[in-house]
């Protein structure tokens, strides 16, 4: 019985020492193979299609530039698998600081939709997995096979993103998820921007954005506005820009 053929893999990540480092590991492991690195990082298309890699670890700073990029290579390369490589921790992630806080907060599925999470934005646009800063060694090989066999490559967190996202309405939960505007007062508030300012923004009245942020301490469970304004900006709480569609 023959032997199964290797899983070929090309590492399109922008720093040098880190994609050094994760083409060595790879290689290093059995039954995975690793294309030289490509002499162009930003020609991701280009590499691909000249490698057509079984999986594609790719930074997630490529995509933030090419907000087409991954669509486009699920369409011409289906094929080649996507894992997106992160640019934090799982633990700096806002939206598992955001999940894993008691289990108190909930995101209604519009907010959901507008959040422009890393992790959450590749996985929505055909990635299957994502593997951030500081993984070890084996994760980052085990996410890659995982990947290679179409399975999903996330962290255990996102067992709960799925059942906010597939399980019952949010009315028939019965608890009050943060909405899209609370969300848009929170990036506003990372920004330092007073009530009057928000109001400005978003081009509602200043007691309703009072009256969002009032609930937005309740559902957070901090002490004040200060505290949604740095925990939104500790954790680059960041949302799609709906003018363009685009995704930053």
């Amino acid at each position: 019985m023959q032997p199964p053929e290797p899983i070929r893999v090309l590492v399109a990540v922008r720093d040098p020492v880190t994609a050094v480092g994760l083409r060595t590991v790879l290689d290093e492991a059995a039954g995975i193979v690793c294309a030289s690195l490509p002499e162009s990082v930003t020609d991701v298309r280009g590499s691909v299609e000249e490698i057509s890699p079984d999986v594609l670890v790719l930074d997630v700073a490529l995509r933030r530039a090419d907000p087409r990029l991954l669509p486009d290579l699920a369409a011409s390369h289906p094929s080649t698998k996507v894992l997106v490589y992160v640019d934090h921790s799982p633990e700096e992630c806002a939206l598992r600081h955001m999940l894993d806080l008691g289990g108190r907060i909930r995101l209604s599925r519009a907010a959901l939709a507008r959040l422009d999470d890393c992790c959450l934005t590749s996985l929505r646009q055909s990635a299957l997995g994502c593997v951030g800063t500081g993984a070890d060694l084996h994760s980052v090989v085990d996410a890659v096979r995982a990947v290679a066999r179409g399975e999903v490559a996330a962290g255990p967190w996102l067992a709960c993103l799925a059942q906010i996202v597939h399980g019952p309405s949010d009315k028939a939960r019965g608890e009050s998820p943060i909405s899209v505007r609370e969300l848009e007062v929170m990036t506003l508030l990372a920004e330092g921007l007073s009530n009057k300012q928000i109001a400005r923004r978003l081009g509602i009245r200043e007691q309703t954005v009072k009256n969002h942020v009032t609930r937005t301490i309740e559902k957070l469970g901090v002490e004040n506005r200060t505290e949604v304004g740095l925990l939104a900006a500790r954790h680059n709480l960041r949302l799609i820009d709906e003018d363009d569609g685009s995704e930053s």
